[in-house]
């Protein structure tokens, strides 16, 4: 019979099954202890490498930078990063596009046009707008 007394005894139960299937050695504590011993110890041991592997890279590196005698420039120094010389190509094709169009005296005009700001044009207009008032209110003797 099951473990409820309602259920018949020709149906098998899946708690039997289960717990049948389920069963264990018994749980030494003494094992688990020392388990977690050897991890703290691991652990403790990966960061004192850690420390060791810093510590040393750090040395290795102050030893290079006082190394140097001569006064020979370093090739990799000159060398940019890929954004950087992006930047900088950019930079030299606009210069070398203002250059082209600035040499006419329209190419003038338009780059003091381009010069100005939104408040400078709105001022200009006002003033245009001003001085077409001041025409048209004036008497003619």
């Amino acid at each position: 019979m099951g473990l409820c007394g309602s259920k018949t005894q020709s149906m098998p139960s899946q708690t039997t099954t289960v717990a049948a299937k389920s069963r264990t050695k018994p749980v030494n504590h003494d094992t688990i202890k020392s388990k977690q011993e050897l991890r703290q110890k691991e652990k403790k041991d990966k960061k004192k490498k850690k420390e060791r592997l810093k510590s040393t890279t750090a040395q290795v590196v102050q030893k290079k930078e006082g190394s140097k005698l001569t006064d020979t420039s370093d090739p990799s120094k000159d060398e940019v990063s890929p954004k950087e010389a992006a930047r900088l190509a950019a930079e030299k094709r606009f210069q070398e596009t203002n250059e082209k169009y600035n040499k006419g005296e329209l190419g003038k005009k338009l780059a003091q046009e381009r010069a100005k700001s939104h408040k400078t044009r709105l001022m200009e207009e006002a003033e245009k707008k001003h001085a077409e008032r001041e025409r048209e209110n004036m008497l003619y003797d």
